[in-house]
């Protein structure tokens, strides 16, 4: 696979920055979602040189679970969602996570100004960055890009 490339984030300007160390990340194995009206928090079980590691809870304890179980062949291609404001704020008011298999999502409620993070070229999404503090304000990716092949 090719360089790694950071897009976004998308959403409100709210928020602590959350971040992750991409070196040595294979793969997301897992990514629990809270929600309800808007995406209250995300986190993300990667895979890193053969060990699973846990992300923080990016956001807050409201809402409803989610979890996605990312199969060993499948990888994310894509996020897409909503962003607008809830009480207040500018915040992820739904997200949708697109795999190579299927997409999961919507969680949250798609209101607001749409926006989509694909993983452009045949690449695959291997980690997350966000901004949140008591709901998820904005989330972007980090993108592994597919090997160009290189004729002479």
């Amino acid at each position: 696979m090719g360089p790694v490339v950071r897009m976004g984030p998308c959403g409100g300007c709210g928020g602590g920055a959350r971040d992750v160390d991409t070196r040595g990340v294979d793969r997301v194995v897992k990514v629990v979602v809270r929600h309800g009206d808007a995406v209250d928090a995300v986190s993300v079980l990667y895979q890193r040189g053969g060990r699973q590691e846990w992300t923080d809870l990016w956001g807050g304890p409201g809402g409803e679970l989610a979890e996605i179980w990312l199969r060993p062949d499948e990888h994310l291609t894509g996020v897409e969602g909503h962003c607008g404001p809830f009480e207040g704020n500018v915040v992820v008011r739904s997200l949708t996570f697109v795999s190579n298999l299927r997409a999961y999502g919507p969680y949250g409620r798609p209101e607001g100004v749409p926006f989509a993070l694909p993983a452009a070229g045949g690449g695959k999404i291997i980690a997350f960055h966000a901004r949140s503090g008591r709901r998820l304000d904005a989330i972007g990716t980090y993108v592994k890009e597919a090997e160009v092949e290189r004729h002479p």
